[in-house]
């Protein structure tokens, strides 16, 4: 038996005791995963199911904790989406006054004549008399109540409902978005100040060493070949000092359009230089059904489909009658002298049935198109939940590697400082050539230099990762 001719049969054995057709909604079961498979070795487990909501304050930075405030209170993402909560509060407010009684304040008045056609034989003071025009007035209290007995505007309140939820979901995951989007752009504009600062030290380096060769060639103790190098050198690391001022300035406008302000504001805010954020706090995490659970976009797909389903019932109760109730309270009268006369009190009542008997397939394309909408929800929600879980592993594990590789990389950086201080000391004692001085710098700068940018990362990833677990609750 087809889905069709259940309902209606259903509907059949139930409408008197005004019940609500189409399928209930229960909300889908899902199968998860009970561990995360890529889940950091630093994390520890949350009995609570609990991931900490203001995760950007384990960065113990004032400026990123004003950012995340500001971006709140200001972004215009957030608000377009307070405004789609808005428009959705007045659907389901509407779609609930449907189910009462309504009634309009009236007044009218009229003239006319009745276009009778009266035989040839019959008496012409009659025929007279009817088709004299004469005048209506009419004015009081309309009343309607459309009987919902079969459950169509009940369903529509119900997806209206989902729908507010919807959008009020849409706007967490927004946010969720925002504050993550925010944090990334204040590590990149640290970033790049650190490798600006970096690169400003490089540059007093080639200057030094162009001075030390210069000097040398005249004493003719170095080569023009030497000296040559030297100030290309210095040319070349002199151009990096705009790359990373036009990198950070870049980074600063995107920073400007989540805050929603003008820009130049996140200038202002961040001129003063300061080093890449760190977390020292170890990352807490919580089962994936927990994670599922939580995040806005899941949640918001769930409502969805609830809305999709409260629709497929509002389209099976169009193949039933519409039932209404309609009442009059009022003065009627053809003469207007005596319209506020006691004779002229009315009062009217009655019902009203429509049923589609004839639709030529429109009702039944229309709860196939409900249907197909339906399980387009559903699909939605499935692959809203394997997104999930995919971006949470690759946050994990993504996080995971780039953690280890900062590790390995601060070692370096480390070690390559050592050096260098060891060449400058060989040098400054005569025991060297200042080539091997220049070699050690080269190997320094650049250690520190992927360093800055490994913390920055790691930095970044982590930030995906509290994104991706639905931004803390």
């Amino acid at each position: 038996m087809s889905k069709r001719k259940r309902y209606l049969i259903g509907a059949l054995l139930l409408n008197l005791g005004g019940c609500m057709l189409g399928p209930d909604y229960q909300p889908p079961a899902s199968q998860l995963p009970e561990n995360w498979r890529s889940a950091p070795l630093s994390a520890g487990e949350n009995p609570a199911n609990a991931i900490e909501r203001n995760w950007w304050q384990h960065f113990n930075d004032p400026l990123l904790n004003q950012l995340i405030e500001k971006v709140g209170a200001r972004n215009l993402d957030i608000k377009l989406a307070e405004n789609r909560i808005v428009t959705a509060r007045a659907a389901r407010a509407a779609s609930s006054a449907v189910l009462l009684p309504s009634g309009d304040m009236m007044a009218s008045a009229n003239r006319q004549q009745n276009q009778l056609g009266f035989p040839s034989s019959g008496p012409s003071n009659l025929a007279g008399l009817v088709k004299q025009p004469f005048n209506i007035f009419k004015s009081g209290f309309d009343a309607s109540w459309e009987l919902d007995l079969f459950g169509g505007h009940r369903r529509d309140v119900e997806s209206a409902q989902a729908e507010l939820e919807a959008a009020a979901l849409s706007q967490a995951d927004i946010l969720v978005s925002s504050r993550a989007e925010t944090a990334k752009t204040y590590f990149d504009i640290r970033l790049y100040q650190a490798q600006w600062q970096l690169a400003q030290q490089v540059l007093a380096s080639d200057r030094q060493s162009l001075a030390i060769f210069q000097e040398r060639y005249q004493q003719g103790d170095a080569s023009a070949d030497d000296a040559a190098r030297a100030e290309a050198k210095l040319q070349h690391d002199q151009a990096q000092i705009a790359y990373y001022a036009n990198l950070q300035a870049q980074a600063e406008y995107s920073l400007d359009l989540l805050l929603g302000a003008a820009p130049g504001t996140a200038h202002q805010l961040t001129a003063a230089s300061a080093a890449v954020p760190v977390s020292p706090v170890q990352l807490v995490l919580a089962a994936p059904a927990a994670v599922i659970a939580q995040r806005p976009d899941i949640r918001y797909a769930e409502r969805k489909l609830a809305a999709a389903t409260a629709q497929q019932g509002a389209a099976v109760a169009k193949f039933f009658p519409d039932i209404s109730l309609s009442g009059f309270v009022g003065l009627f009268n053809t003469n207007a002298g005596n319209f506020f006369s006691l004779s002229s009190k009315a009062f009217g009542m009655g019902a009203n049935m429509i049923w589609p008997i004839l639709s030529f397939g429109t009702l039944s394309a229309n709860l196939d198109a409900a249907d197909a909408r339906q399980q387009e929800a559903m699909t939605q929600y499935q692959h809203s939940i394997l997104a999930a879980l995919t971006d949470v592993e690759r946050a994990f594990s993504a996080f995971s590697a780039q953690e280890q590789s900062r590790q390995a990389l601060a070692k370096e950086a480390q070690a390559n400082r050592q050096l260098l201080a060891i060449a400058e000391e060989r040098y400054q004692q005569g025991q060297t050539a200042y080539p091997e001085v220049l070699d050690a710098q080269r190997i320094c700068y650049a250690s520190e230099n992927n360093l800055s940018q490994a913390t920055a990362q790691t930095g970044q990833d982590l930030i995906a990762v509290y994104k991706r677990l639905g931004g803390g609750w």
